[in-house]
This record gives structure tokens, C-alpha cells and sequence, in this order.
């Protein structure tokens, strides 16, 4: 007769050969027909964990620990499957009372700092894992739980020193810790810690494609250029990498180029409504935009990628259209950029009698200005991460008499969700730049200088033209005083502080005829990716191929808001780039005392500045043509001190005609009351 020793031995032979369900299998007979014995029951418990059935091996555990509780291993076993499994309460109860019997216990010690992990302690968790580490410094799982604690807790320097104190066991090891850096945004150590591995270490494509994009959100484009360059060599039929590389071509100022790949990619039958929104932004800085061809790829994106989904909506609200109307602003951006710049006064403006704000929040991005709209809300909806049926859901549920979309098909949008409506009235206004193409978006805030009345641009929505125009700028408290701040003998100064994106070829051949037409005046940029070595030198050689030295480009990579504002102190004269004009650079300008050129075109983008222009009483700044823009900005720069001279005059005047929030405010509520009074007339 087989003994139950013999049993066992089997047993774990099988397992050691790869046979996890015949090992299993065994011991469960064993376990059936010796009850009394624990050790049976303890290897059933281990080899269950070991392949998947955790909750199993729970309850094989449990019953060991009654047969033989005092056994530390049974008792380490199941202190790793809670907190695997939790409750972690339970976990950190359990290796604690291990703990105090024997500290000597690096698994033990894993698992009592992922249970304090689990209940957001990251401290004491920290500190666990620590003194596993100080038993065991091989101890991988301790070190990578140990990476991602600090990471959890900002010590990004930290969590690379923990990475780098130890080898790794293997490369798949080390490249987990880096998706650890990469996924917490920690992009600096990742790079650090991959750069340090031996050299057999070669990230996968997933891992390749990840490190570019995320060097592309930090504005060092070509150095993302070569890490998707590198994913293309891996899998060359592969849609990102090319796409990256098309992105990449745009952003920095080779507009032409970039959207000749793009328009090779869009046949692609993996070219989905990501993809296709991208190239839909990045379209609107095509010099040779047409504005029949957006409003066609629009309402091609929504006939795609916006089907219908979940129930039909069923207006509940009051038909009282005098009562306090309930506003949902909708944006991913309630932070530093262009809504902060043309929503905070107005918003702040708002009769709070008659209107409630409920301001719904799709990013987790926040800074200083995401803490003051949250101040102005009466109501802060924190909807990141909410998958389409979700937020249709919680938006519906918040009862919206009028849904104001900030977004329209910027990054973060969530069209899909507003194609199924969430309020009786959806209006579109702000954040972008052409129609939605959304059935469902009931109005396009706009005004009479974006969109006069015989602009070929379509919209599927019904155009509101604001009187007190589209743009309301805030003025930013960090502004200094806008007197310049050379001499008066200095010579003229042009500058742009807009995407190298807008600046295709034929800004460029405007500005370097410019710039020989006055010979001593300068030119600075600013853009973040001119904090790129390469695309800097790419610059600069564009400028010496239309004749312009070096010598007279000032380029400024990323800065802080201030010092940018401070930067137009030394300036004269905000070139603006055409067909995709500025309109915060161009706010900013105008509020610190420099004079604008612009040259509008037929489509809204182009028209941006002219809209603050005309508004501000400044038709002579807007350019018929591009001979008349040059010219313009020759006459401009050979009568420069009296512009300067006229610097703080300008801000009143911007303050006036174009900082109105009160004005803004009051029309726009007409307009909501309005628009609400006739939704109820026609749903009833």
C-alpha cells in the first residue's frame, strides 16, 4: 500500500515537472482521505497559489493553521495570500502578529507593506519593505512594491535609487520597473534607469512606443523621434511610430510634410477615431486649409466613431423657464491654458440668482487654477477615468438644464458621450476651433468677426454671435507693468510665442522678408520644443535658408507663465502666424503693450486675433494680404518708439473693449435664458 508520504513525494514530483493540475489533483485525494494531516493540506495551499486559485488556497490554508497553527510557514502562506486578496486589515493583523514572533521574515515583512500599501500608508508601508529589503537585498518583489510606494509618494529620486541599489534578476524584471517610472510619469528616472541597465537589456515595442510618447509630452521631440524610429524597426507595418513620426514632423514647423504621412495613414484599416481625431486637430494648421474638407472630416468622424449607445434621453427638468437654470460647463482643461484665460471673469461675472455652475472636470490635471475654478463651482464634478457609459450616466444624473461643451474634438473631449445628449440645450464654446458635428449640439458660440455672415466655414450648430465677442480675456494677476524695458535706442524687436506648428513655410517666408526689410531689428520665439537641441538647430537652419543669420533669432524654450508675460516687455512687435492665428499669445501681447499683425483668412482659426483686433478698434493691424502684413510690419518697426510710447495706453484700452466680464456674462445668461425658454416652447 502507498504511504501518504509517498503521496506527497509524488506530488511534488509532478509539480516539479509541470504538472500543476495532476499535483493537485493528488493531494486533493490525500487530503480526502487523511483529514487529520496538515502537511497535505499546506502543499495544496501552495500549489493552488501557484497556479491562480488564490481564494482556494485560502480555505485549504485555513484549514491547516487549525491542524497545525503554530507552523510559521502555514501562517507566512496566508498572510501573502491576504494581501493578495485582502481584506488588508486582516493581512497586516496576521504579519504583524508573525512579526512579532520572529522578525527575521522578509516575505512577511512584503507582505505586511503591501497591506499598509493597500490602505494608502505609504509611509509605514515604505518602511516594511525596507526591513524586508534589509533581510533580503536580492528580494525583488520587496524592491519593485518598495519603487512603486515611493513613486506613489512623489520621491521619484528616491524610487530611483531604491531601482538602482540592486541588479534586477533579469531584463524583464528591470523593464517592469521601468513601466513603474513610466506610468507614475516619472519619464526623467525611467530614462535614467534604463540607460544604467547592461547592455542584453532591449526594451519590447509596447515599452519603446511608451518611452516616445511620453517624450513627446515633454516637449524633447527628437529624442522621441528616435525612440519610435527604433518601435518602427521592431514592427514596421505598425500604425504609431509612424503616426509619431508625422506628429512630430508638425510640431515642429514642417506642417506640409507631416500631413503628407497623415494622409498616408488614414486609408489604414487600424487608423481608428484616436488616430483620426489627431489628424483632425493637426489639419487646422495646414496653409492650404479648406474649410468644406474639415466640416466633411468632422461629420465623418462622428458618422464613425460616435455611434449611439445606452437609452434615449427624456427631458425631467421644470418647464418653470424663469427658475435658476442648472449650467454644466464640461472641459479637460480646467487648469493653466486657454480656458483659465477666457472663462475665469466671466464665469466669476455670472448672476449666481439666476444661474447654478456646475463645472465637470474629465482630466486629473490640477494646478493653482483648477483650485479656483473649484472655488467658483457650486458644484465640482471630478469625472476622470469614467468609461462613455459611466459618464453618460452621472451626467444625465446631474439634471443640466444647459450643457456647455469647452472642449468640442480637443484632446480629452467626450463627444461620443454628448452625441446622446445630457441636457435639453448643448452648446459648444471656448476650447476649439470648428463645428463638433454633433446632431446633438444644439448651438457654436462665436461672434460677428469669426464667423461673419458670409464665411464659407460650416456648422452643423446654429451659430450665436456674441456682440461682446467670443473672447473675454482674464488678465493674469502674474502680469508685470507693460512700459518696455530697454532703451530708446534699441532696436526693434518681433516676436512669437506660438507653436512651432503654426510656423509653416509661408509664415516663414513672411517674417525673413520682414527681417531684411529692417535690418536691425531681431526676431525671438518661444515654444517648448525649442528646448530641444535638435528641432532648435532644424530652426535656425530654416531661417538661414531664407537668408536671416543666427545672430538675429532669439530662441527661449519652456517658461513660466511670468516670465513669458515678462519677455513681451522687451518686445515691439507679436508677429502672428497665419492660417492658424494665436489668440491667448495674441491676448497676452496686447494686454503687456505690444502691437499685433495679423492676417486673417476665411476659416475661424485664422481669424482669432482679428477678432481681438477689431474689438479693440485695431483695423489697421489686420492685413488684406501677405504683401500688405509684411508691409504693415515694416511701417510698424520704423515708427517703434511711438509704440512704445503708447504701451500702457494699450492695456487700458484691452482692459476696456476686451476684458468686459461683466458685459460677457450678462449677454451670455440672455442667451442660455433664451435658448432655454425656447427648448421648453418646443418640447411641449
Amino acid at each position: 500500500m502507498v504511504s501518504p508520504e509517498q503521496r506527497i513525494q509524488h506530488a511534488l514530483q509532478l509539480a516539479q515537472t509541470g504538472k500543476l493540475p495532476e499535483a493537485v489533483a493528488l493531494l486533493r485525494q490525500l487530503t480526502a482521505q487523511a483529514a487529520d494531516l496538515p502537511l497535505p493540506r499546506f502543499l495544496l495551499a501552495l500549489l493552488l497559489h501557484q497556479s491562480g486559485a488564490s481564494r482556494a488556497a485560502l480555505a485549504e490554508i485555513d484549514q491547516a493553521l487549525r491542524l497545525e497553527p503554530a507552523n510559521p510557514a502555514m501562517g507566512e502562506l496566508k498572510a501573502t495570500l491576504l494581501a493578495q486578496l485582502g481584506p488588508p486589515e486582516a493581512a497586516e493583523a496576521l504579519a504583524r502578529q508573525l512579526l512579532a514572533d520572529s522578525g527575521d521574515r522578509p516575505q512577511v515583512w512584503l507582505c505586511l507593506g503591501t497591506a499598509l500599501q493597500q490602505q494608502k500608508r505609504l509611509a509605514q508601508s515604505a518602511a516594511a519593505l525596507r526591513s524586508a529589503l534589509a533581510l533580503r537585498a536580492d528580494f525583488a518583489p520587496a524592491r519593485r512594491l518598495l519603487i512603486q510606494v515611493l513613486l506613489q509618494q512623489g520621491q521619484d529620486e528616491q524610487a530611483l535609487e531604491t531601482a538602482s541599489a540592486a541588479g534586477f534578476p533579469d531584463d524583464a524584471a528591470a523593464l517592469d520597473a521601468v513601466d513603474d517610472f513610466l506610468a507614475s510619469g516619472a519619464l526623467d528616472q525611467a530614462l535614467a534607469l534604463l540607460h544604467r541597465f547592461p547592455q542584453p537589456a532591449r526594451p519590447g515595442y509596447e515599452r519603446l512606443v511608451r518611452i516616445a510618447r511620453l517624450l513627446h509630452q515633454r516637449s524633447r521631440s527628437s529624442e522621441a523621434l528616435a525612440w519610435s524610429e527604433a518601435a518602427h524597426a521592431l514592427r514596421p507595418d505598425a500604425l504609431e511610430p509612424q503616426e509619431m513620426r508625422a506628429v512630430s514632423l508638425i510640431d515642429r514647423g514642417d506642417v506640409e510634410a507631416g500631413l503628407a504621412l497623415y494622409a498616408t495613414l488614414q486609408a489604414r484599416s487600424d487608423f481608428g477615431a484616436e488616430s483620426a481625431n489627431r489628424r483632425l486637430i493637426l489639419s487646422h494648421y495646414d496653409p492650404a486649409q479648406d474649410t468644406t474638407s474639415l466640416f466633411a472630416a468632422h461629420t465623418d468622424w462622428i458618422r464613425r466613431y460616435a455611434p449611439p449607445f445606452g437609452t434615449a434621453f427624456v427631458r425631467t427638468q421644470s418647464a418653470d423657464a424663469g427658475r435658476r437654470l442648472r449650467i454644466g460647463w464640461i472641459s479637460p482643461r480646467f487648469n493653466a491654458g486657454p480656458v483659465t484665460s477666457f472663462l475665469t471673469d466671466t464665469l466669476a461675472a455670472f448672476d449666481r440668482e439666476n444661474f447654478q455652475h456646475v463645472l465637470v472636470s474629465l482630466s486629473g490635471a490640477a494646478d493653482e487654477a483648477t483650485a479656483g475654478f473649484r472655488a467658483m463651482a457650486d458644484t465640482w464634478l471630478d469625472a476622470r477615468g469614467l468609461d462613455d457609459e459611466s459618464l453618460l450616466q452621472r451626467l444625465r444624473e446631474q439634471q443640466f438644464d444647459i450643457a456647455v461643451d469647452l472642449a468640442g474634438h480637443s484632446f480629452g473631449n467626450r463627444l461620443r458621450v454628448l452625441a446622446q445628449r445630457v441636457a435639453p440645450v448643448q452648446l459648444c464654446w471656448l476650447d476649439y476651433f470648428n463645428t463638433t458635428g454633433l446632431a446633438a449640439m444644439d448651438g457654436w458660440i462665436s461672434d460677428e468677426w469669426l464667423t461673419p455672415a458670409d464665411s464659407p466655414q460650416r456648422y452643423v450648430e446654429t451659430l450665436h454671435r456674441l456682440h461682446s465677442g467670443r473672447f473675454c480675456y482674464s488678465p493674469p494677476a502674474q502680469a508685470p507693468l507693460p512700459d518696455h524695458a530697454g532703451s530708446a535706442a534699441d532696436a526693434p524687436v518681433f516676436v512669437s510665442f506660438n507653436r512651432l506648428a503654426k510656423l509653416n513655410d509661408g509664415v516663414l517666408d513672411a517674417w525673413a522678408e520682414i527681417l531684411r526689410r529692417v535690418p536691425d531689428a531681431r526676431l525671438e520665439l518661444g515654444a517648448g520644443l525649442l528646448g530641444d537641441a535638435q528641432v532648435r538647430a532644424h530652426t535656425v537652419e530654416r531661417f538661414s535658408r531664407r537668408g536671416i543669420d543666427a545672430q538675429r533669432l532669439r530662441l527661449h524654450a519652456k517658461r513660466s507663465y511670468a516670465d513669458l508675460l515678462a519677455a513681451y516687455r522687451h518686445a515691439d512687435i507679436a508677429l502672428d502666424p497665419f492660417p492658424f492665428s494665436g489668440c491667448t499669445t495674441t491676448a497676452d501681447a496686447l494686454w503687456m503693450g505690444a502691437a499685433v499683425i495679423t492676417l486673417p483668412g476665411s476659416s475661424f482659426v485664422s481669424r482669432q486675433s482679428a477678432s481681438l483686433l477689431q474689438r479693440l478698434g485695431r483695423a489697421a493691424w489686420v492685413a488684406p494680404d501677405i504683401a500688405g502684413y509684411v508691409a504693415q510690419a515694416v511701417a510698424m518697426a520704423q515708427h517703434v518708439d511711438e509704440l512704445r510710447a503708447t504701451r500702457t495706453q494699450l492695456r487700458s484700452e484691452v482692459r476696456r473693449r476686451l476684458c468686459d466680464a461683466a458685459a460677457q456674462a450678462a449677454e451670455m445668461g440672455a442667451l442660455f435664458r433664451w435658448l432655454w425658454r425656447d427648448s421648453a416652447v418646443r418640447q411641449h
